[in-house]
């Protein structure tokens, strides 16, 4: 118990030392983040060095402390390459298409370094796995590169991707201490520690106003990678932990960033553009104040992953705890709808082409006309 106890001390120096030098080093080479007029209404500009420190201790602590085998050398060269293009990113950003393509490449390597074959989805697909091996391969990548941007789109509000990520880490000590994976624990907690040094300087309380240090596009897509990768693991190592269960754990981010993709193309915008349509945007704007918002999202995933701890503990099939992600979903869609004032008129188009549906769109009220079948496109304006 002292050696764990001093472990998780030295840890958690480490990673506040680290989050204090490279602070200094991060404003001296211009790696901070602005304020606009739009998304960005933080005060000043803050350091982007946040994800640096956080996965540089995570892996020296791993390093010289822990078994930095047991997650496998692909892992940490993925997490050396995400990491790195995130800071590049922070510092000259680079073409959605081009990080997309290299969040998949990275994804490829990750699960490459699974046994995704044996990944637990249930019984329907438990028969034959080397028949379902490039579908659970497909799915494999399309997860680890979706957590990726859930996570980058998560961190916008001071202490909410750390605190989402801190959450879902737990519930994954959880389910690893309960199914009978504990040489996983070890990792799983030093990365923790290392976040919570991290949400010290990042989440605000009664003794911090306001963030003094953002993750960046390094720390945010880096816990998505990691956080997927644990997930990917688990469900390939354990029947009885299957991979529906542990969606549980991350469905507030997953369901955040699938809403978004969904408004925004029927919108007729790319899905990788720049909005205040977030879930806590939203929230925010609807008078929620920073600590609230992050405090709501926060306690909506530890209940997620509650759910699907408890699926897991009861022996819940797979496929049961896939169906069951239907109730986060409806009240996300519920919650969207409602706090966008959305509402539609189906009425016949003037010259009888079709349908026109009116409806006021996410963007802080903003309105929006969509015509089906042949008519014009809408159009947007900010009030």
């Amino acid at each position: 118990m002292s050696g764990l106890f001093v472990n998780t001390i030295a840890t958690f120096i480490l990673s506040v030392s680290l989050i204090v030098g490279l602070r200094r080093l991060a404003v001296a080479f211009q790696l901070v983040d602005r304020p606009d007029t739009v998304r960005k209404r933080h005060s000043g500009a803050i350091p982007l060095c946040g994800g640096i420190a956080v996965f540089s201790a995570f892996a020296i602590a791993t390093f010289f402390g822990g078994r930095p085998d047991l997650l496998g050398l692909n892992f940490w060269l993925g997490l050396l390459i995400i990491t790195f293009i995130g800071v590049v990113d922070d510092r000259l950003p680079l073409p959605a298409i081009g990080r997309l393509v290299l969040q998949l490449s990275i994804a490829v390597a990750l699960v490459g370094g699974t046994d995704i074959g044996s990944l637990s989805v249930g019984a329907l697909l438990s028969e034959d796995t080397a028949l379902f091996l490039p579908f659970f391969f497909f799915i494999g990548v399309l997860f680890v590169a979706g957590l990726v941007n859930s996570w980058n789109m998560l961190d916008g509000v001071d202490g909410l991707a750390g605190g989402v990520a801190a959450v879902s880490l737990i519930w994954l000590i959880v389910i690893a201490g309960s199914a009978e994976m504990t040489e996983f624990i070890a990792s799983i907690e030093t990365l923790l520690i290392c976040l919570c040094a991290f949400l010290v300087f990042n989440m605000r309380s009664p003794w911090r106003m306001r963030a003094s240090v953002f993750l960046g596009d390094a720390g945010s897509t880096a816990l998505g990678a990691t956080i997927a990768y644990v997930i990917l693991l688990l469900a390939t190592r354990s029947s009885a932990v299957s991979f529906p269960a542990l969606l549980w754990v991350v469905i507030v981010p997953i369901v955040d960033t699938l809403s978004l993709i969904a408004r925004r193309l029927l919108a007729h915008r790319s899905p990788m553009s720049a909005d205040r349509w977030h879930l806590h945007h939203l929230l925010l704007d609807h008078g929620l104040g920073h600590a609230a918002t992050t405090n709501t999202v926060i306690l909506a995933s530890a209940i997620c992953g509650g759910i699907g701890y408890a699926g897991i503990r009861a022996d819940v099939p797979g496929e049961i705890m896939a169906i069951g992600l239907i109730v986060p979903i409806a009240i996300h869609t519920m919650f969207v709808l409602a706090a966008s004032g959305y509402r539609v008129k189906v009425q016949p188009d003037g010259n009888g082409a079709g349908l026109r549906s009116s409806r006021t769109d996410v963007l802080g009220g903003a309105t929006s006309s969509m015509v089906f079948k042949g008519a014009a496109k809408p159009v947007l304006k900010d009030e």
